[in-house]
């Protein structure tokens, strides 16, 4: 019913009490009925303005997984591409250091590739979309709360920490090199360093253990991250498909 016609019957209730024309009986009884209209319509009113709410929350919750979900494939793939690029730096510390061990010293492999003792992948995240959900206060429209606790997890804790480590273990190793390798290892025209020279040093070897262990840590760790991600995007698979 019309906002209109309640007006309308909220009038009549006036009209019916005002008459002086109509017994007691006759007023009571007209106006339970038109009381009886207007909290039936008022009911009605309230229930589809409800319904429709509900509906529009559904879809924002929609929207926002299958957007997020999005998301977190590109942070999967990135991860993965990510994998690729420190496996490459870790086969080299652990190549250095077996040469090293095993007193076979391959100079060229080891100073055309010095640059992996800088090489860094940071990883990155676009929290843009989840902070803006959450900042908004929709977040409680996920009704799912065991996805609701892995996204928040995932966001707030999971990602973020991936991100700090990758800013401690990368900084500390660019400080490390710049002291005990950067600063005596030769450089010749081509811009290469020569720290085969320097593979004597006990603080290198330590540089190449340390970092070497670290690399694949960051590895393993990353690997992780990208199976909880995915994880994540299956569960808004089903999420979606109910």
């Amino acid at each position: 019913m019309s906002e209109e016609k309640i007006i309308k019957h909220t009038e009549n209730v006036v009209h019916v009490i005002a008459n002086k024309e109509k017994t007691w009986r006759k007023k009571i009884f007209e106006l339970i009925e038109e009381i009886a209209i207007i909290i039936f319509a008022v009911s009605i009113t309230l229930a589809l303005h409800n319904w429709n709410d509900w509906r529009n929350e559904r879809k924002m919750e929609r929207d926002f997984l299958a957007g997020i979900r999005a998301d977190l494939k590109t942070e999967a793939h990135a991860l993965d591409a990510t994998v690729i690029a420190l496996d490459r730096t870790a086969r080299y510390y652990d190549t250095v250091w077996q040469q090293i061990a095993t007193h076979r010293i391959d100079t060229a492999y080891i100073d055309t590739n010095s640059g992996q003792f800088l090489n860094t992948v940071y990883f990155r995240f676009n929290n843009g979309r989840f902070e803006s959900f959450k900042s908004s206060g929709y977040l409680r429209l996920i009704e799912n709360e065991t996805l609701l606790k892995d996204l928040t997890t995932l966001y707030t804790n999971d990602m973020p920490f991936q991100v700090s480590a990758d800013e401690y273990v990368y900084g500390s190793r660019r400080t490390d090199y710049n002291t005990y390798v950067g600063v005596k290892a030769p450089i010749d025209s081509k811009q290469i360093a020569h720290v085969s020279k320097l593979l004597n040093d006990p603080a290198v070897r330590y540089q190449i253990v340390y970092y070497g262990n670290y690399m694949h840590e960051r590895i393993r760790q990353k690997k992780a991250l990208a199976k909880e991600i995915r994880g994540i995007i299956a569960e808004i698979d089903q999420e979606l498909d109910k």
